[in-house]
């Protein structure tokens, strides 16, 4: 159904609830543009027109409570064989999880939370509808602490018949009145006797009544007292605990008259100055009221045993005198024996009875029905009905709804004896997985892992942030939840880095006014070759890329142009190489002795500046090199044998070129 359009308006996103009677999306409108909430009614309904008239008659009567404690309905309609009513969508949690979660609430957040309910329904009794199925299942409380009453889409406007439906009740049976229990129409107060059980639930953390099945749930609400409140949570005020006693009388007009006055009661409970007396009761016997006998798991339902004994009292608190010892050891004596007498002949009655008549001890067959694919409540009354036993083993799987039967043992058809216990193997659902802290790791990382771990309905959201670019700043849902890869929506914000800006001019700019500009937006400066300008002075920069038509971010590179100013005449010519004389200058050394030489020749002409020819020699040698000469320069050598001069020369340049012309 995820992605489906209904009616052609409403694109549904995500399951978020998932009842008995109906599934709930999240959907976006897509004509408003805005988030809803799509209660989609289950198939098996939809096919009972009667149920479906009297459905969309009070859901459409529902849409003209405006209350903000109650969650507004938008639209009710069909579209093929789906009837749907459209609600506001309300970003939090049920109030049922918030008990479970946390157990009993603090007493102001649990009087405000409850009064918050009191004023929306005295609005709907107001307008003439009363709920009929007040629960913390149904009531929403959103981030700012708000309540929100749901599913008067499925209440019973005051003029209208109860709406029931083969093998289904709507309403939960821990919260119904005792005349809803015992088949009677709901009025103003059975509302207010759900009140009660949701104030005991939230002050208390556990249920007032709990049962092996909803008909002794039932009973319980008819025939039993429950456990005061105080002696579950002994710091309790005693104005509160009255309260709930008044609002959950057995008898109606025991409770209060109206929501209004249940409100006003829970608005001065904890004022020291009001006093609120025990309500009148029906029983004057205030020691047969139920006991807690241990604490009790605040997520489980209250455990009630009524206990029938009576209390001991003293024989001198009764006005008796005591008897001796020796008498009560005689009586004792005479009281076994009459027991055991009695057993004696229980016994023998027994063995004759079995004797003569069997059929006292027979245990007949019956046949196992098949209750695969039925609701775990479904299939447990259909084994009832038939005088089985269920018993629930849990397993994951994804093919089979949570909490329908996935197989049974024994099977369909097989014949047991009465009162036989029948395994009812029922789905968890697809088996979730904790979600990892994505928060910090890359984008490209994540998605990836997702899509390995399966996650199917995976959105990633960017945002210009101060965060580096790709990583990720947030996740929805948070680390540690559990969720169904193939089905629970992932949304992943993750940050583009910080948002571009328009590049500033830097022409005619200089060096440190850049450098100065790209400290500041934090982005860096690189130089290309500097370029003669006649327009720009020198050392300003006369170009830049990007241009400033271009937005850039923190950390890219503009790469700038200097200036290096006016490019300057042209050097002139060098004379003509054939104005200049280049020869070969041969020197000649001679040594005295055959000890080596070292000989070292310095010269300069107008192509070099101290240019040297080092050499090692034994005997007389020649050496030759090249010299050029200028007009007007000149070239000049010194010979140094073992570090001392023994020749040296200066050759003009027109006593070269004479030298030159005679080599010639």
């Amino acid at each position: 159904m995820l992605g489906k359009h209904i009616n052609g308006r409403y694109k549904l996103l995500e399951i978020i609830g998932d009842g008995g009677m109906a599934i709930v999306y999240k959907a976006s409108d897509l004509i408003l543009d805005r988030i809803v909430a799509v209660k989609l009614l289950r198939p098996e309904f939809s096919k009972d027109d009667e149920f479906i008239k009297r459905f969309r008659r009070e859901a459409e009567s529902a849409t003209s409570l405006d209350h903000p404690n109650i969650v507004s309905i938008y639209d009710v309609g069909e579209d093929e064989d789906y009837h749907y009513i459209v609600m506001e969508y309300v970003e939090g949690k049920t109030l049922k999880q918030s008990i479970r979660d946390r157990g009993a609430l603090p007493i102001v957040e649990a009087i405000d939370i409850v009064k918050q309910i009191a004023s929306a329904i005295e609005h709907a009794h107001e307008n003439q509808i009363i709920h009929r199925d007040i629960k913390p299942h149904n009531i929403l409380i959103d981030e700012y602490g708000e309540a929100k009453v749901t599913d008067f889409g499925i209440a019973m406007a005051m003029t209208s018949a109860t709406i029931t439906h083969t093998n289904s009740v709507l309403g939960s049976v821990h919260y119904f009145s005792p005349e809803q229990a015992r088949g009677g129409a709901a009025t103003e107060r059975s509302d207010i006797y759900s009140l009660g059980v949701v104030l005991y639930e939230v002050v208390t953390g556990v249920l007032p009544f709990s049962g092996d099945s909803p008909v002794s749930v039932a009973l319980k609400h008819l025939q039993d007292r429950f456990p005061k409140p105080s002696l579950i949570n002994t710091s309790l005020p005693k104005n509160v605990e009255q309260i709930i006693l008044k609002a959950m009388a057995k008898e109606p007009h025991q409770r209060y008259e109206n929501a209004q006055e249940f409100y006003d009661a829970l608005d001065n409970a904890l004022d020291p100055t009001k006093v609120y007396d025990a309500p009148l009761s029906s029983r004057d016997d205030d020691e047969e009221a139920t006991k807690v006998l241990a604490p009790v798991v605040p997520n489980e339902p209250t455990q009630s045993k009524s206990e029938k004994s009576e209390p001991k009292v003293k024989s001198e608190e009764k006005g008796e005198d005591p008897e001796p010892k020796k008498k009560k050891k005689k009586k004792a004596g005479k009281v076994v024996t009459i027991i055991f007498l009695i057993l004696l002949l229980l016994g023998g009655a027994g063995a004759l009875a079995f004797i003569f008549m069997p059929d006292l001890f027979y245990v007949p067959d019956v046949e196992v029905p098949d209750v695969s694919g039925m609701t775990y409540d479904d299939a447990r009354t259909a084994l009832i009905e038939n005088n089985l036993t269920a018993v629930k083993e849990e397993q994951f799987n994804e093919n089979v709804d949570e909490d329908d039967v996935i197989s049974q043992n024994p099977g369909a058809g097989s014949m047991v004896k009465e009162n036989s216990k029948v395994t009812l193997y029922v789905s968890k659902g697809a088996e979730k997985t904790e979600l990892g802290n994505y928060i910090g790791k890359s984008k490209d990382e994540v998605e990836a892992e997702l899509e390995s771990l399966g996650f199917e309905n995976v959105k990633f959201e960017d945002e210009y942030r101060d965060e580096p670019e790709g990583e990720i700043y947030d996740q929805s849902p948070e680390a540690g939840k559990m969720v169904l890869p193939t089905e629970d929506r992932i949304v992943i914000w993750y940050s583009l880095g910080p948002e571009p800006f328009a590049l500033q001019e830097l022409t005619n700019k200089t060096k440190q006014e850049v450098e100065a500009y790209a400290a500041e937006r934090k982005i860096k400066i690189a130089y290309d070759e500097a370029q003669f300008s006649d327009s720009v002075k020198e050392g300003l920069v006369m170009a830049q890329s990007p241009s400033t038509a271009t937005s850039i971010k923190e950390g890219e590179t503009v790469t700038v142009t200097l200036s290096k100013g006016p490019e300057p005449e042209p050097e002139p010519e060098p004379e003509p190489e054939e104005e200049q004389v280049v020869f070969t200058e041969e020197v000649k050394v001679k040594v005295k002795d055959k000890e080596k030489h070292q000989i070292e020749i310095i010269y300069r002409d107008s192509k070099t500046e101290n240019a040297e020819i080092v050499e090692e020699v034994e005997k007389d040698s020649k050496f030759e090199f090249e010299l050029t000469i200028n007009p007007g320069d000149y070239a000049s050598y010194k010979v140094f044998d073992n570090g001392e001069e023994v020749q040296s020369k200066n050759i003009t340049y027109d006593e070269a070129k004479q030298k030159y012309a005679k080599n010639e």
